[in-house]
């Protein structure tokens, strides 16, 4: 795994720079955080991944994450359900990211765009700045602490079947500029995601066409986007690097150094060499589906480092055994320098965060399809009673109906619309279950990732063919 971008990072380490100073996490034990957004926070894994961090590197704080966001809405759609989804979940903190819908793709339309185009797509963006004033205030007024996002990318560059409507990611950019100066104003946290994986989609393409940061609508980021997303919102606000360090000498058989562990019963043998450590944080857990974003941000070096140092040890290979588990062979001189134990996927702390990431991921599809719940209610069931199932059901059929008489026409996304009609008849009945299960998930991540402690053992691995072997 390539864990080092070095060429793509000025731009974002400038950006970043401030953030790195903060002293504490953006988050607060007990906090309940609404990610406010479109449909890039409805279905995207990003928060999913944050909160995955959060849970294996501050186990002693408590949050929950709910998912606010709705598939095609703009900042005025979403200032109008902060009751609805943000005060009405008691909220501590929100963030907020839109953009993506504001800007009104169609308006850059080569063959679609309306006569007067280019002052309906002025008015578009200042309507988003105004939307995103009304809801900081919003926010503000009822003591929700804001984090703000700027728009991801529009990727114009990607080759695709899908129409690509030029100029609208300099929209975004405009609007991320916009953002990014008025939480600057509000004294607010913000992540800067446009001109990070602007940097990164340029020059990436410029080696390989076929690259995208996005993805074939040219809009919404995979599994590799999203995880970019998060080590770009975890980086900006000052995550820390380390889930633990501990330096240990051999020879005079100290502990020298240890962060976030406490390291004990301390045994050395000239061919062993045995402790106790209780960790008070997992690493970050290898995110399969996006293991491509390794390749792109620096995640591992930044924010995944659990560093074990043996200094003085005899020379020669030793095998490293944690809870009676081998997980690898290290030499003397690897030792020396500090092995990092983050990326190493056979320990039984890698293990554990496994099973949070599965829990997590689990969660976030729940959340994702409660989401779908609210967004069918909000665009398609509007003046229906829906405590009337027969109702629901008739209407949702005639849409239904609708949607498939338009099956051939691509611009009426008529494939996506019958699957939330039919997600939303299918699950709504099964919401109160849904909601029960994230609790027992919360419930469940919040047992696993208590410190331990854990026994490790280094072994002097014997080559018969050395003389200096006994």
């Amino acid at each position: 795994m390539k864990t080092n971008a070095p060429n793509l990072w000025a731009l974002a380490l400038a950006l970043a720079l401030p953030a790195l100073a903060r002293a504490e996490p953006i988050f607060k034990n007990n906090d309940t955080v609404c990610l406010i957004g479109d449909s890039i926070t409805h279905s995207g894994p990003y928060h999913s991944y944050v909160f995955l961090y959060y849970a294996t590197r501050f186990p002693q704080m408590r949050l929950k994450f709910i998912n606010c966001g709705i598939s095609g809405d703009s900042a005025s759609g979403m200032m109008g359900r902060l009751q609805k989804d943000v005060f009405s979940n008691n909220a501590t903190v929100a963030t907020l990211s839109a953009g993506m819908n504001d800007v009104n793709r169609g308006l850059y339309s080569q063959t679609k765009a309306p006569a007067d185009a280019e002052n309906s797509k002025r008015k578009a963006i200042d309507g988003f700045k105004n939307n995103v004033r009304k809801i900081s205030h919003a926010l503000a007024s009822k003591g929700v602490r804001q984090v703000f996002i700027t728009p991801t990318i529009y990727d114009e560059n990607f080759e695709s079947t899908v129409e690509n409507m030029r100029g609208v990611n300099a929209a975004l950019g405009e609007c991320s500029d916009f953002v990014l100066e008025f939480a600057n104003a509000q004294n607010a946290p913000v992540v800067d995601l446009w001109h990070p994986m602007n940097e990164i989609n340029t020059k990436r393409q410029l080696a390989d066409p076929q690259f995208t940061l996005i993805g074939k609508d040219r809009i919404h980021p995979g599994p590799m986007g999203h995880l970019v997303i998060a080590y770009l919102f975890l980086d900006q606000t000052g995550a820390p690097q380390d889930v633990w360090q501990l330096a240990i000498d051999a020879k005079s058989q100290k502990v020298l150094e240890q962060k976030n562990t406490e390291a004990s019963n301390l045994a050395v043998t000239p061919a062993r060499l045995s402790f106790s450590n209780k960790e008070m944080a997992l690493p970050f857990p290898l995110i399969e589906d996006a293991e491509a974003a390794y390749d792109l941000v620096p995640f591992v070096d930044r924010l995944n480092q659990q560093v074990l140092q043996i200094r003085n040890l005899a020379v020669g290979n030793y095998t490293l055994k944690i809870n009676s588990t081998d997980v690898g062979s290290f030499s003397q001189s690897d030792l020396e320098k500090g092995v990092n134990l983050a990326t190493n996927t056979a320990t039984p702390q890698n293990i554990l965060a496994q099973k949070i990431a599965s829990l997590c991921k689990e969660h976030h599809q729940l959340g994702s399809t409660i989401r779908m719940l609210r967004r069918v209610e909000m665009k398609h069931l509007g003046g229906v009673n829906l405590s009337d199932k027969d109702a629901v059901k008739a209407k949702l059929e005639g849409f239904i109906a609708e949607m498939q008489a338009k099956k051939n026409d691509p611009a009426a996304n008529s494939g996506y619309y019958i699957t939330t009609a039919r997600t939303y008849l299918k699950e709504s009945a099964n919401e109160d279950a849904m909601r029960a299960r994230i609790q027992a998930i919360e419930d469940e991540i919040y047992t696993i990732n208590q410190p331990q402690i854990f026994s490790y053992s280094l072994e002097k691995t014997v080559d018969p063919q050395d003389p200096l072997n006994p």
